[in-house]
């Protein structure tokens, strides 16, 4: 479940690096960049903006706190999901289930109610086997409704787990651009006269 949110967090870590790497050519110290992309407000607090650098950890705080509730959220509602399928379903082994099947269990009474619709309606390749592991019956329509809540409020929990990761990898890359930005701000330039030898010039001094 938490293998997608964090494959968006290393992508967002990988296309930073490049871009950050382009500077390199100008004494752009990638390092505090980089430091802002793997925790959002570390470079910020490295260019004495520390109300920014605090901003940022406080977001990645939050975000982590609530990714750490969702989590756990959806794990109690699937270890509930299980136990009602098994007692008050029938349901054998049904954490080793497809959602798919959890999905239509949650809609029929039982198995042989189920079947009979799909013959109705011609899909024969949907058609479930008590041989096969497949049966199942409620012990009630309530248990059966409870199921269905139970089932809606894991995937609610999932789907908030996988906005609340995709959140953390835009504060990252928010974090790192921004301090991208305080280094420009950092940048001066200056022309400076030179004279001798009986010439004179002007040299372009940039400070970062």
């Amino acid at each position: 479940m938490l293998k997608k949110p964090i494959n968006i967090i290393l992508i967002v870590l990988i296309v930073s690096i490049p871009a950050i790497g382009e500077q390199s050519e100008k004494q752009l110290p990638r390092a505090t960049i980089l430091k802002s992309a793997l925790i959002p407000g570390w470079g910020e607090h490295d260019y004495q903006s520390h109300s920014r650098g605090y901003l940022f950890n406080g977001i990645e705080t939050t975000l982590w706190i609530f990714a750490g509730l969702a989590y756990t959220s959806a794990v109690q509602h699937e270890n509930d999901l299980f136990y009602a399928a098994s007692e008050y379903g029938q349901i054998t082994n049904p954490h080793l289930k497809s959602d798919v099947f959890l999905d239509r269990v949650s809609k029929y009474d039982n198995m042989d109610e189920y079947n009979e619709q799909m013959l109705r309606n011609r899909q024969w390749d949907r058609v479930y086997s008590a041989e096969d592991g497949e049966y199942w019956e409620w012990e009630s329509f309530d248990k059966r409704v409870d199921f269905f809540n139970i089932k809606t409020k894991r995937w609610q929990w999932r789907q908030r787990l996988t906005y609340t990761f995709g959140a953390i990898a835009l504060n990252h890359l928010v974090s790192s651009m921004d301090a991208l930005y305080l280094k420009r701000n950092q940048t001066s330039m200056q022309l400076i006269p030179e004279f001798g030898n009986g010439s004179s010039g002007m040299r372009l001094s940039i400070s970062f």
